[in-house]
């Protein structure tokens, strides 16, 4: 008697954890489409600096921080734009960071990627899973070293 109950309880919880992975895949087909469309770096003008512009891991020390106001640093922004593609779980992103020069309020690169969070099948006792799009390793910190590049000596 007790099998028969386990196995009509796994019975019913089989469909719905297979509906919630297909919303998890949904959300990923359609975040990678996107991710085609205007995903990845876009690098309009490299600036050459002299060493002593940065630090010891290789970024420029006038760096401040990301934000959606453009932080200022060295005569340049640096500016992230983050908007909700989906608000419900599993929910979608899309952060374009910019990097503008001041002085002629040039844009001298773009980075789009796009994230989701949740969607996972199972509960979790970490965070919820996630997915990048385009998984470019180091990110920003590799978008900022692609536009500030030491001079040649």
């Amino acid at each position: 008697m007790a099998n028969c109950k386990m196995i009509r309880t796994f019975g019913l919880l089989f469909p719905l954890l297979l509906l919630l992975g297909c919303e998890q895949a949904r959300v990923d087909a359609q975040m990678e489409e996107l991710c085609k469309q205007d995903g990845g770096m876009k690098i309009y003008e490299k600036v050459v600096l002299p060493e002593d512009q940065f630090t010891e891991y290789g970024d420029v020390k006038f760096f401040v921080k990301w934000d959606k106001n453009g932080s200022s640093g060295g005569g340049y922004r640096f500016l992230m734009e983050e908007k909700q593609i989906r608000t419900k779980k599993p929910t979608l992103s899309k952060t374009t960071n910019t990097i503008i020069r001041e002085e002629d309020n040039k844009i001298l690169g773009t980075y789009v990627y796009y994230l989701r969070i949740g969607g996972g099948v199972l509960p979790r006792l970490g965070p919820d899973p996630a997915k990048r799009c385009p998984l470019i390793k180091g990110g920003t910190t590799f978008f900022s070293r692609s536009i500030f590049v030491k001079e040649k000596n």
